[in-house]
């Protein structure tokens, strides 16, 4: 059984910004700004020239038309106090005539002298989906700089960080909105590499490290399940996550609709792997509280089952070959082709026979149900697939001795003579000394009693 994996929708970081109502506009550049520190405007006059570029650009409302002044001041002012202003306002400009790929580079330039610029952090994370299509570096650069932003929360997020436009009153909010948008970056990172097993080492990886993340746990069991025709014994694996994505509650857990999404999934493939809802309910439940399932966890397919069955079975007949020769040769056949069969192949062969003899015995063994008349039966009845029900008459031309307690045990060999469907029964023709365990002897006296009838009766001949 193979699964088919579905993708399930959850809610992204992209929209970030506008969620939390950040604009996107950077610090605006006064003449103020370069005497509350050492920062100097450049030139010869005083530095009013690179000041007014700085304002044309920063009045400029288009975001082309302030791209434009920006080259401008770049390319007349190359090495400039302000330049973090500068790239500051290249980043949001970009952003707002959405060129993608200018903004994302540009982020990654400014993180590399300031690793806790908000802005920057803000755009890699919110960026890195819209990239069509990302470069591996691209992917390498958002997955690093989304993971800095998990581990490292408490510094880039710090009060020293808050930019002028993010009041004190939202900034505690900002913290855990960009760790939940880092998480959504980093997933996609991962996952838009198309390179499964890279993606199963990472994400376990990363499960490890945060457990509480429900959409870790349904993107690790898709990347499980995408191995599946190389690695099929991985299934049960997969299947345990999406499990885990589904049961899942505590923080970090899907949206309500999203967990409905992935336990009707659970439920409709783990009902087709393993063939029934068995065992489901205790898998959810361990999932619930485990992120990992135990050492040698697995779930039985329904090929697993049934090799599994086919094995017991071929145990049990080899400890019973009788029965095995009985339901293969004998009761199923008859049940299915009827007189065909019969008539083809039992009636009037000596069974169990040859057939038998291959098997490793020459009788059948049953056990006393009945005889007909009670002392000196031409009739038994027995048992031979289940002790309590009848399936095998035998008849002799000849009654037998005396008679016997039913449940005995008896073996016999014969020669089949009629059969019926329902109830199931098979009557043979039987001699004597084709019945072994007969233990039934004539009463006491009775020889003796015919005796002297045999007397009497030639004692009236003779007058």
């Amino acid at each position: 059984m193979t699964l088919r994996y579905r993708t399930l929708m959850t809610i992204t970081a992209v929209g970030l910004g506008l969620a939390l109502g950040w604009g996107l506009g950077m610090q605006p550049i006064h003449a103020q700004t370069a005497k509350a520190s050492d920062k100097k405007w450049q030139g010869k006059d005083g530095g009013q020239e690179e000041f007014g570029l700085a304002q044309a650009m920063d009045k400029a409302t288009d975001p082309k038309a302030k791209i434009e002044a920006l080259d401008k001041w770049k390319a007349t002012f190359p090495k400039s106090d302000f330049d973090d202003i500068r790239q500051e306002a290249y980043l949001g400009a970009y952003q707002a005539a959405n060129m993608n790929r200018q903004a994302f580079d540009k982020a990654l330039e400014i993180l590399k002298t300031n690793p806790n610029n908000f802005y920057a952090l803000r755009a890699i994370v919110s960026l890195a989906q819209t990239l069509m299509p990302p470069t591996p570096a691209d992917l390498d650069n958002a997955s690093r700089i989304s993971m800095y932003i998990m581990d490292n929360a408490d510094t880039a997020f710090a009060a020293a960080n808050r930019p002028q436009n993010i009041t004190e009153a939202q900034w505690p909010a900002i913290k855990p909105a960009m760790k939940a948008a880092a998480h959504q970056a980093y997933l996609y990172t991962v996952t838009a590499r198309k390179d499964p097993p890279r993606e199963e080492t990472e994400l376990t990886a990363y499960l490890k490290k945060d457990p509480t993340q429900a959409t870790t746990s349904y993107d690790l069991a898709g990347a499980i399940l995408a191995q599946n025709k190389t690695q099929p014994q991985k299934q049960p694996l997969a299947l345990y996550h999406f499990a885990r994505a589904a049961a899942y509650t505590g923080p970090g857990a899907l949206p309500a609709a999203a967990q409905k999404q992935a336990l009707d999934y659970i439920t409709k493939t783990y009902t087709a792997y393993h063939g029934s809802s068995q065992g489901l309910p205790e898998l959810l439940a361990m999932a619930k509280t485990n992120a990992f399932p135990p050492e040698g966890f697995t779930i039985d397919s329904t090929s697993d089952i049934a090799i599994k069955k086919a094995q017991a079975q071929a145990a049990a007949d080899a400890a019973n070959p009788i029965f095995a020769f009985w339901r293969d040769l004998v009761k199923e056949p008859l049940i299915m082709m009827g007189d065909s069969y019969f008539d083809q192949n039992m009636k009037g062969a000596l069974l169990p026979g040859d057939p038998g003899k291959a098997k490793g015995f020459e009788k059948f063994k049953a056990k006393l149900v009945s005889m007909t008349p009670a002392n000196k039966p031409k009739q038994l009845v027995l048992a031979l697939e289940k002790p309590d029900v009848p399936d095998v008459t035998l008849k002799f031309e000849e009654p037998l001795a005396g008679n016997m307690e039913p449940g005995a045990i008896l073996e016999f060999e014969g020669v089949p003579d009629a059969y019926t469907k329902e109830p199931f029964m098979v009557t043979f023709l039987v001699t004597p000394d084709q019945l072994t365990g007969w233990t039934g002897t004539n009463p006491k006296g009775g020889a003796r009693g015919a005796g002297k009838g045999r007397a009497g009766k030639g004692t009236k001949a003779k007058k």
